[in-house]
């Protein structure tokens, strides 16, 4: 199994990642339970923390680790820029989260327009390393979603220069055509990248077939024509990209059922690759919640139902992110009790069922059970996993 020459790197983003998805988690309880009724600038940081905390500085992680794969440190370039773009990372990630904390002002876009910077040098540094690399499908589930990352950038921050100033520099449409470029074409093909990744973690070697670029470049330019689309007030571009989700899910059902079903088969094990199927499971989900919100409203320009949105988006965020970067985390951290693994994996999949069962039957009593289940079992994931990230691991991927 090859390795990489980033691998503190790699584990310095997962910790950090871990630690800023803990104060979204808290809030989620809270909120979620309906115990404290929370202002906008919390939740927005309660978002953000998530998006970009956990799932960004994840996905980059990944990044770092795929795109360097067989290098030796020794005769490896540029070794410092990847250290320092791993701390620029999580410094302006993490001070863009605070931003959002603490101020509605210009000072949000700044700090955003460094974050947007350091997307931009991430996503060079993936592009110049794909060139004579063996291109897997996880490969190319991180290159799409690091590019249209930068894509998602630009919007937030010309948005939030908007909000903060009223000078229209974009669209007021950019409200929606940002949340849903990064929701459709950033989470999509990094969900199947990682989700690849745990069930077959082989495929990491192998060439990716037409039917694995297939698979992620329909969603990717689904993504794209959700983005154009909204953000021009382009209805019949935004329902364009709904078969190409729809296309990509079913070519990737084809292409790993074997180890789907095989790790399907070993769900009572305490290894990352059930994970796999759970995260796929909410992908389906996702995509066909996003169907019927974009059929029913979007469309035909009637305002969404607020409980059926938030189930679009925690059925991505949680059910398919969550479970796959604690399964990633899994290959790169040491051993922990068996009783933890099983805590996170039982408690984050059944806590999310009911959650989501609850929005979409609009039922707060189910939703309040439901949001502690679920958030008590994230909380015991990161706690386990900090720690057993603290020592060098070798890689777990053979599992």
């Amino acid at each position: 199994m090859p390795t990489s020459p980033y691998g503190s790197e790699v584990r310095l983003l997962l910790r950090s990642a871990l630690l800023l998805f803990t104060f979204t988690v808290v809030i989620g309880i809270l909120n979620g339970t309906d115990l404290v009724d929370f202002d906008r600038k919390t939740l927005l940081t309660h978002v953000h923390a998530g998006t970009l905390g956990w799932i960004t500085m994840s996905a980059f992680a990944g990044s770092f680790w795929l795109f360097s794969l067989g290098d030796v440190a020794s005769q490896t370039p540029g070794r410092s820029y990847v250290s320092t773009l791993a701390l620029l990372t999580m410094a302006s990630i993490t001070a863009y989260a605070l931003a959002f904390l603490t101020t509605f002002g210009v000072f949000r876009p700044i700090v955003g327009a460094v974050v947007l910077v350091t997307i931009v040098l991430v996503f060079a540094w993936v592009l110049g390393r794909a060139r004579g690399r063996t291109i897997s499908v996880p490969h190319v589930g991180l290159l799409a979603a690091v590019t249209i990352s930068v894509a998602g950038a630009v919007l937030g921050v010309l948005l939030g220069y908007r909000l903060a100033t009223g000078v229209a520099v974009i669209p007021a449409t950019a409200s929606a055509a940002h949340p849903a470029t990064m929701v459709i074409g950033f989470l999509v093909p990094v969900g199947m990248a990682f989700i690849e990744w745990v069930v077959d973690p082989s495929s990491i070697t192998r060439r990716a077939s037409i039917a694995g670029w297939l698979q992620i470049g329909l969603p990717f330019l689904g993504g794209l024509f959700a983005m154009i689309g909204l953000l021009l007030s382009i209805t019949p571009l935004i329902t364009l990209g709904l078969p190409f989700q729809v296309i990509g899910l079913v070519i990737m059902l084809v292409r790993l059922r074997a180890p789907m079903l095989s790790a399907l088969g070993r769900i009572g094990d305490d290894g990352p690759r059930r994970h796999g199927p759970l995260a796929f499971g909410f992908l389906i989900v996702n995509i066909a919640l996003l169907v019927y919100l974009v059929v029913n409203y979007f469309s035909v320009a009637k305002e969404p139902p607020g409980n059926v949105l938030l189930a679009l988006d925690h059925s991505i965020f949680i059910g398919v992110m969550t479970n796959v970067i604690f399964a990633v985390i899994m290959l790169f951290r040491r051993p922990v009790a068996p009783i933890v693994d099983h805590v996170v994996f039982f408690g984050v999949n059944l806590g999310l069922i009911g959650f989501l069962t609850g929005l979409l039957m609009d039922s707060a009593p189910i939703k309040q059970v439901a949001t502690p289940v679920l958030g008590i079992a994230i909380l015991v994931g990161v706690a386990g996993n900090l720690m057993a990230l603290g020592v060098p691991a070798s890689t777990r991927s053979s599992r």
